[in-house]
């Protein structure tokens, strides 16, 4: 917890907040508005951590059309999306010790879709150039708060941050909503327990896409069955229009759209 609310935490967070372009929230407050008296800012919001009094700000809900079809997203305040981004932080180098296997890729430090596409090159290189390839269908979605709050408590025992992961995901419309700076996390984590069930596969995972590569066409059609009992045993299934059994080219796995 110590690491989520301090103020060199929170300094850090609200850096790498401020590194991406993002709307105010629904109080308003924009991100230049924040940095004429960050320091005071930055005090007061982790003096309130700190005691227990800090609670999550009103929410603005945006729609937009993308890649085919309509999406919502949260958008919190930027005060709320340095808590969120602060407490990710603290969490994640437990997380990529204990929870994230070598080949996930997406939603983590230093492990873009590049390093996914050279990881599934080598795969393809080595032998191995059928390819059962899963994306799931709205990972995001059907987790209850609940649900949530355990994913994380499996590797973190800190009350504190646990509580404050609570107070953060019941603002939300959803614990997972896109927008919220934790949902990358949370949904990491979602499949987490399908990840450690892959053994004995060669697995490339980038965000909610998974490839597994495998010498024959049955053997990758076998694969795919494997993964789908997996994802059905935890509340998710293939995305059909998107899932398939291919021998692709290295450049053409994990593109968005």
């Amino acid at each position: 917890m110590r690491q989520a609310v301090g103020e060199r935490a929170l300094k850090r967070a609200a850096r790498q907040c401020m590194g991406r372009t993002g709307s105010p929230g629904a109080d308003g407050m924009t991100w230049k508005t924040f940095r004429q008296d960050m320091p005071a800012r930055i005090e007061g919001l982790s003096a309130a951590l700190a005691d227990g009094s800090w609670r999550p700000g009103p929410l603005r809900i945006e729609e937009f059309d993308a890649w085919g079809k309509r999406h919502t997203v949260t958008i919190p305040t930027v005060t709320d999306r340095i808590v969120h981004r602060a407490l990710r932080n603290a969490i994640e180098p437990v997380l990529e010790r204990d929870a994230y296997p070598p080949w996930m890729f997406g939603w983590r430090r230093r492990a873009g879709r590049p390093l996914a596409v050279a990881a599934a090159a080598r795969h393809l290189h080595a032998g191995l150039p059928w390819v059962a390839d899963i994306d799931v269908a709205a990972a995001s979605l059907g987790v209850t708060l609940e649900e949530a709050v355990t994913s994380v408590a499996r590797f973190i025992h800190d009350g504190s941050a646990l509580a404050l992961l609570r107070r953060i995901l019941s603002a939300l419309p959803d614990p997972l909503a896109p927008g919220s700076g934790l949902s990358p996390m949370l949904t990491n984590l979602r499949m987490t327990p399908a990840d450690q069930q892959l053994t004995g596969c060669t697995t490339v995972r980038m965000t909610d896409n998974y490839t597994l590569f495998t010498a024959t066409e049955p053997e990758a059609e076998a694969a795919y069955r494997h993964l789908t009992g997996l994802l059905a045993a935890h509340g998710m299934k293939p995305a059909a229009a998107k899932s398939k059994i291919w021998r692709p080219n290295p450049e053409d796995l994990y593109a968005a759209g």
